[in-house]
Formats: C-alpha cells, structure tokens, sequence
C-alpha cells in the first residue's frame, strides 16, 4: 500500500494542475481544502453607494452561519446587524433557510438565485447551487461521472494491481513500462492524457496579462483563476438585464480554506455592493442546532423585520 500513496498523489496532482479543469470540478472549489467542520460563520461588512435617500453610502453588517450537520441539506441562518460588533441589540434582521439548495431551485429573483448559489459553492465546495442556478437558464452540467477517460482509468487499475502483487520487482514490464516499444510510447501517452474529456465550453484564455479559465454556459460566463480554478467572476446577461459578481484577493481565513477578501456584486439595476469578508470560521458543532439558534436570535430582536434593500439577499 505504501507503494501506492505517492503515485497516486502524484497522479492526482498532475490532474488538478495541468489538466483542462471540467465543468464539475470548478463548481465543487477542487483544489479548496476540505471542510474541517460542520458549522461555518461568516462575517460581511457590506457598503452599498446610494441605496438610501441621500445618496450616501449604506453600510450592513451580516453574519452567515451555514450548517453541514446534515450531510445531504446545507441550511443557512443570515443576521443582519447596524454595527461591526455584531451584539444581539444591534440586530437588524434575521432569517433561517432550512434547505438552501431548495430555497435557490424556488427563487424567482436572479440576482438572490447567483449570489447564494455562489456563496454556498465558495464555502462549502459544493456545486449544486451553482447547477441549479443554471438549470433555470438551460444549462446542464455534465458530471465527471460521464466524461472520465475509461481507457487511462483501466490502465491506472491494471498497474495499481501489479504494484500490489509485484513488491520489490522494479518497474520493468508494468502496465506503463512494457517492454515493446510501441505498447510503452502508447501506455505513457495514455497515462499523460486528460482523465476527464475535455469540456467544449471551457477555454484557457488571456485576461489583463494573465491566463484564466473561460467557462461560457450560454447566458452566464464565468471566469476561474488558471492554476488555483478559483472564481474570478461571474456575469449573468439575459433579456437587457446584466448582473455580475466579482471575487478579489482569497485568504485562508480559517488556516484552511480560500475565500475572497472582497466581493464586488452589481444587480440588474446596476447598483453595486462591495462585501469585505471579515472572517471565516469553521468548526464542528456539538451543541444547537441552527434551528435553535434561529428561534433564540428571534427573540432577542430589539425592533421588527425591515425590508431588505439589497436586491440580492434573502
């Protein structure tokens, strides 16, 4: 088994580096660590220029606590606070989506629809918000299930079984160092090919002197840095109506995890929001639910619900 450990994990560098990323993986945050928890919170100062009557600038604090206790539904509490120090009689807001995924397959506003479906996908590297947001606009994502290359995968199955039943016996006469000539030029050539096939909507393409990956899916294109696959942008163009989302500067904010600094976010309306990440924490919860902690902040509210001004958030 130890003889397998780093061909596999040079394997599976050479294909989150070099490869053509698919459609799936940029969605799923690939090259993001794995989750370290359950419970992961989020803090937002948001700045929104002339989204109040004088024209000045309207400024929020939110705080996002997103629950994996359920491995198969991602709930969402979102608060609303008037000050940095986010106390309980500085609360504005707040509400409680108990399947955000199912929450973003119901809205009927775009804007809500592309800002929690790219939240979700930057914080919890799953890609359902995202496939289903773009379900609404006609686009399937095609799963790495139905594009992996069967042949480089039965070569990799046939040389892992011979590295288990041939320890101490060298590399001679393996699946990829046959001894003809011509069956080695093919088994490297194989080994050195994409796993998945290549995605036709995605290109490598120049952007401000630099390489991203394009992904275009019709009305939305969406722009992934070239080796580290993080969203750059997002633009959703449809009907006269354009909206876009912009990621800048990721921080490792838990030790762990990526996620940008700042978010830049214009509606259909074309007022602009700038979100400053002010941390991200990630931790396993072995005390309430987010449910019980929805009903506790409710109670707490110093003054009702007020309409929300800003036309993507719930």
């Amino acid at each position: 088994m130890k003889i397998l450990i780093p061909f596999f994990a040079f394997f599976m560098t050479v294909n989150l580096l070099a490869a053509v990323p698919t459609e799936e993986g940029l969605l799923k945050n690939l090259n993001n660590a794995n989750i370290p928890g359950n419970i992961i919170t989020l803090k937002f100062m948001t700045q929104t220029q002339g989204a109040i009557e004088s024209d000045g600038i309207k400024t929020d604090y939110y705080k996002f606590i997103i629950s994996l206790e359920n491995p198969s539904v991602v709930g969402l509490m979102q608060v609303q606070y008037s000050n940095a120090q986010m106390l309980n009689n500085q609360i504005k807001d707040v509400k409680y989506i108990p399947d955000l995924f199912s929450a973003i397959r119901k809205e009927k506003s775009n804007e809500r629809g592309m800002f929690y479906a790219i939240l979700s996908m930057l914080s919890t590297n799953k890609s359902e918000g995202m496939e289903l947001f773009l379900d609404k606009v006609g686009v399937q994502i095609i799963k790495n299930k139905n594009i992996i290359n069967e042949d480089k995968m039965k070569l990799l199955r046939s040389y892992r079984t011979y590295l288990a039943t041939n320890k101490g016996k060298g590399d001679a006469n393996s699946p990829l160092n046959p001894s003809d000539p011509q069956l080695k030029s093919k088994a490297q050539e194989l080994f050195r090919a994409n796993t998945f096939e290549r995605a036709k909507n995605i290109e490598l393409v120049k952007v401000e002197n630099q390489f991203a990956w394009k992904a275009n899916w019709k009305e939305v294109t969406g722009l992934f840095s070239n080796e580290e696959r993080q969203l750059i942008s997002l633009d959703y163009n449809v009907e006269g109506a354009s909206i876009k989302l912009e990621a800048k500067e990721y921080v490792l904010f838990n030790g762990t995890n990526g996620f940008p600094k700042f978010i830049n976010f214009k509606d259909s309306k074309g007022m602009v929001t700038k979100i400053q990440t002010l941390s991200v924490d990630t931790k396993t919860n072995r005390d309430k639910k987010i449910s019980d902690r929805y009903e506790e902040v409710r109670k707490v509210m110093p003054v009702p619900a007020s309409p929300n001004i800003y036309s993507f958030l719930f």
